[in-house]
């Protein structure tokens, strides 16, 4: 039997550590999130998003249409000046916003827990 080419072993050894590094990435960032205090903000509804969730391979989407699964994202713009937070959401929160909502943002380092509009009646 002849062996494997070395290109093939490092090519497989390269895939292996860079799926280890994404799913370690991914352990820390919810475990940081799970830490964090919970943190409230004054913010403007600037945009929001939705769009097919991408759970398929390109010869997948090819063969049969997109599924029912939505990703849902909302961009908050600090009243008080600063960068835009963009955070997912689901789709129930997603539809009680609409642009331009003002209201205080709940969230745990980059996990969404809350959006409470502010109750101004004019």
């Amino acid at each position: 039997m002849s062996k494997p080419p070395v290109i093939f072993i490092a090519i497989i050894a390269l895939i292996v550590v860079a799926a280890s590094f994404r799913f370690m990435q991914q352990r820390r960032q919810n475990a940081e999130n799970d830490a964090a205090p919970l943190s409230q903000k004054s913010v403007v509804v600037s945009t929001k998003r939705e769009k097919p969730a991408n759970d398929r391979r390109s010869r997948q989407r090819e063969v049969t249409p997109a599924g029912e699964a939505m990703r849902y994202e909302v961009w908050f713009r600090p009243q008080t000046g600063g960068m835009e937070l963009k955070m997912r959401v689901q789709a129930a929160q997603y539809h009680e916003m609409s642009v331009g909502d003002k209201g205080t943002l709940q969230y745990k380092g980059t996990r969404f827990v809350g959006f409470v509009p502010d109750n101004v009646q004019q």
